[in-house]
Parts: structure tokens; C-alpha cells; sequence
């Protein structure tokens, strides 16, 4: 019998250990789900970019948050209903020998969680810190230091329950003024340091806005700055068309119409039409080197404005300079009508 006994003991306790493992990675596997669809929401529906979303929070926080639900549920088998049957809770008044054990054991329980809250959302503090800077900080550290406690505390209140427990109410809510002084002083120091932080996250989160802008303007622009690059191969159109020959730069529709010149106009005729095109082609290669000086210029505008707020993001408590002037700000070169290849007509 002893044999037996040890034997199923020996059992048990090999055993437990890989239950709550189990549970632990299934619950890691939930919140990684959750994670990642909450990313997918942020990223795809609500257009952010990556550096914007809180990947840190979504993908690391999440399914330790949810591994520590699994196993904390494996030790505690009641907490994993939703509703607990009517059986579960005490019909008869408790003892007041009893009511002290269980209130002590519920206060340990609410306490350790709401502990495991704030060291969970000083963690995600950081991790999100470290992944989006400081334009996020204020709004990470006054979300996940108030909700991560109070989720902590509820969890650790329903860990803490036992069958034989009286039902809860509202109404049998008592606080201590040790307790409401500790949870004063914990929102008061929470508030405060929101508030502090404020201020610079939100001017780091303004110049992160106008390094990001100042990017998209910059390709914008070095989008124009190509086409103007690849017009000034219309120098050389111009020179094969005085030459007599059709280059392969030109339009389609203006090849189709030199080639049936062929066979219908005259040898005159053809040199005028080729020689107009090539004042076209040769007009449109000089307003792009013109163009692409200036663009050059609007293009290095903006990258280095990237930079400057990009600084500024890093170190939002520094002094920023006045933005100069964006240079070319009267106009490039006169650029032809629509239809003619310019950058507005395409």
C-alpha cells in the first residue's frame, strides 16, 4: 500500500508541473492571437504605420500576460469558469474565525496581483519606450500603470476564492484607510508622472509627425525630380529627329505618325514635321534641366528637415530652429500644357 501510494504521489507531482506548462503556453498561444490580430487591426484598418503600433505590447506583452492567466488558472481550477455553478458559494453565514481567514487570504490574493499589474505595466512601459520613444510615453505609462493593476486585482480577488465562499456583492466592499491611503498615493504618483511626461511626449509626438511628413513630401518630390532626370533624354530624341531617324524615346502615337509620312508626304514636308517634334523634344529637355536643379534642391529641403525633427523626436526637450525657407519657392521653369510628358500631366 505504502509502495502504491508513493508511486501514485511520484505520479502526481511529475506530472503537474507539465499541466501548468501546458496551460502557460496556451495561454502565451491566446494572447499571441490576440496580439497579432490587434496589430493587423492598427497596421491594415487604422493605417499606421509599424512604428506607430505597439508591437512590443501586442506581441511580447500580451501572451506573457495571458501565460501567467493559464497557469495561475491551472492552480486555481474555479477561476477558469466564466460563471461559477450556485453550489460553489457558502449558503450559510460564515464564522468570524472564518471571515478572517478568507478576508486574509483575498487580500493577499488582490495584492499580489495588483503588484503583478504594476511590475507587468512598468514592463510594457518599457518595451513600448524602447520600440516607439517618446511620443508614446505619457499615453503608455497612464494606461498600463491604472490597467494592468486594476486587471491584476481582479484577477488575484478571483484566484483567491475557494468553494465554501460566500457569494460576492458590492456591498460587502470594505476598504481600510491603510488601504485607500497606498491606493491614493499610487494614482496620485501614476497622475503625476503622466502629467510631467505630457509635455514632452507631446512635442516629441508633433515632431514625429513632421519627420514623417517631411519624408512622404520628400519622395513626392523625388518622384518629380526622376521624371525630370529622364527628360533630359529627350535632348537626345530631338538630335536623332533632326538626323532623319525616329528615336525610341518619343510617344507611340508621334512614331506611328512619322512612319506614315513614308509613303504619303514629301521629303520636305517630312524634314518640317520631324524638325517640330524635335523643337518639342528639345524644349521639353531644357525646361528639365532647368527643373531639376531646383527639384534637387526641394528634395535635400526636405530630407534634411526629416533629420532635424527625426533629432528632435530623440531629444524633445531641445530648442528646435525655425524651418528656412523652402528653396525654389517661386516656381521651377515654366512647364508645358498638359499631354506633353510634363510631371502634372502624368
Amino acid at each position: 500500500m505504502s509502495e502504491t501510494t508513493v508511486s501514485e504521489g511520484t505520479s502526481t507531482s511529475a506530472e503537474r508541473p507539465v499541466s501548468i506548462v501546458w496551460f502557460a503556453l496556451g495561454g502565451a498561444a491566446i494572447g499571441a492571437l490576440i496580439g497579432a490580430l490587434q496589430s493587423a487591426l492598427e497596421y491594415f484598418v487604422r493605417g499606421r504605420s509599424l512604428r506607430d503600433v505597439s508591437l512590443t505590447t501586442f506581441l511580447i506583452v500580451y501572451p506573457v500576460v495571458f501565460a501567467i492567466i493559464g497557469s495561475a488558472t491551472r492552480r486555481s481550477p474555479p477561476a477558469r469558469l466564466w460563471k461559477r455553478p450556485t453550489e460553489f458559494f457558502a449558503t450559510e453565514p460564515l464564522s468570524a474565525e472564518e471571515n478572517e481567514v478568507r478576508g486574509r487570504r483575498v487580500r493577499k490574493s488582490v495584492w499580489t496581483g495588483f503588484g503583478t499589474g504594476i511590475v507587468v505595466g512598468a514592463m510594457a512601459s518599457v518595451l513600448d519606450f524602447a520600440w516607439r520613444g517618446w511620443p508614446y510615453v505619457s499615453e503608455m505609462l497612464g494606461l498600463s500603470l491604472f490597467l494592468f493593476p486594476y486587471f491584476g486585482a481582479i484577477l488575484g480577488f478571483n484566484m483567491g476564492s475557494r468553494p465554501g465562499d460566500p457569494k460576492p456583492s458590492l456591498r460587502d466592499i470594505r476598504f481600510r484607510m491603510r488601504t485607500l491611503m497606498i491606493l491614493t498615493a499610487y494614482f496620485a504618483i501614476c497622475l503625476a508622472v503622466a502629467v510631467q511626461t505630457s509635455r514632452v511626449s507631446g512635442a516629441a509626438k508633433i515632431y514625429h509627425f513632421k519627420a514623417r511628413d517631411a519624408v512622404t513630401t520628400a519622395g513626392v518630390f523625388q518622384g518629380i525630380l526622376d521624371q525630370q532626370i529622364a527628360d533630359l533624354g529627350r535632348k537626345r530624341n530631338a538630335e536623332e529627329l533632326r538626323a532623319g531617324r525616329i528615336p525610341e524615346g518619343i510617344d507611340k502615337s508621334q512614331k506611328d505618325f512619322l512612319r506614315s509620312l513614308d509613303q504619303t508626304a514629301t521629303e520636305e514636308y517630312k524634314k518640317y514635321r520631324y524638325g517640330l517634334i524635335a523643337d518639342g523634344e528639345q524644349r521639353l529637355a531644357e525646361i528639365a534641366l532647368s527643373n531639376v536643379d531646383v527639384y534637387s534642391r526641394i528634395v535635400d529641403y526636405f530630407k534634411k528637415l526629416a533629420e532635424k525633427y527625426e533629432k528632435a523626436r530623440l531629444e524633445p526637450w531641445l530648442p528646435v530652429e525655425p524651418d528656412p525657407p523652402m528653396p525654389g519657392a517661386s516656381a521651377p521653369a515654366t512647364t508645358p500644357p498638359p499631354g506633353a510628358g510634363t510631371p502634372g500631366s502624368r
